[in-house]
């Protein structure tokens, strides 16, 4: 059995209580309780609530392991590789829905969540750039607007992930598989060249 860290303890903590009463809303004497820890180990550990926020930030940034995709694991062929992509994205988004959530109530409060929240859909869309430039350069790929497309495909997958916490089922139940497995099948015919 592995014994969680104390850190983790009041980081996990802080995402549930922020995630149910924002940032405000949740107070180091509730984290620490949740943590099972006295509210002393939670300043002992982080001197300051924006700190727990801080790391937990830091956490969910570091978490992402869409490199390997394009490092690594690159076909060539369109529908494949966004299928990929599109199941890395959404099961990374699962993983750590709460974190997103708390983003997007906070992110015009606290700037700085904002700020390094948005790098992974930034690191995201320059890796699909360059992905879609060299499929246009191996004739694969029509005469599109690249940047263009690679905001539309984020945004497909954005929007699919937001419609679960935003409706649930009750506008339509679309299993992730479903959605990726036929999204990206017109997505990648509709940009094919072949």
């Amino acid at each position: 059995m592995v014994v969680e860290k104390t850190e983790d303890k009041i980081l996990h903590a802080a995402i549930d209580l922020m995630h149910l009463k924002g940032y405000a809303g949740a107070t180091t004497k509730e984290i620490a309780q949740m943590a099972g820890v006295s509210e002393m180990t939670v300043f002992r550990k982080f001197r300051t609530k924006q700190e727990i926020l801080d790391a937990m930030v830091e956490k969910y940034s570091y978490a992402f392991s869409m490199k390997k995709i394009f490092t690594d694991e690159l076909t060539y062929h369109l529908e494949t590789d966004l299928a990929a992509v599109s199941r890395t994205y959404q099961t990374f988004m699962e993983q750590n829905k709460k974190i997103v959530l708390l983003a997007y109530k906070e992110c015009n409060v606290h700037d700085e969540i904002s700020e390094r929240l948005t790098a992974n859909p930034r690191l995201i869309k320059a890796y699909l750039i360059d992905y879609f430039t060299e499929m246009k350069k191996r004739n694969k790929l029509r005469d599109v607007n690249i940047e263009l497309q690679v905001m539309n495909f984020l945004w497909m997958n954005l929007g699919y992930f937001s419609a679960q916490f935003i409706s649930g089922n009750k506008v339509a139940r679309v299993p992730v598989d479903d959605f990726i497995e036929h999204s990206v099948k017109v997505f990648a015919k509709g940009l094919s060249k072949e």
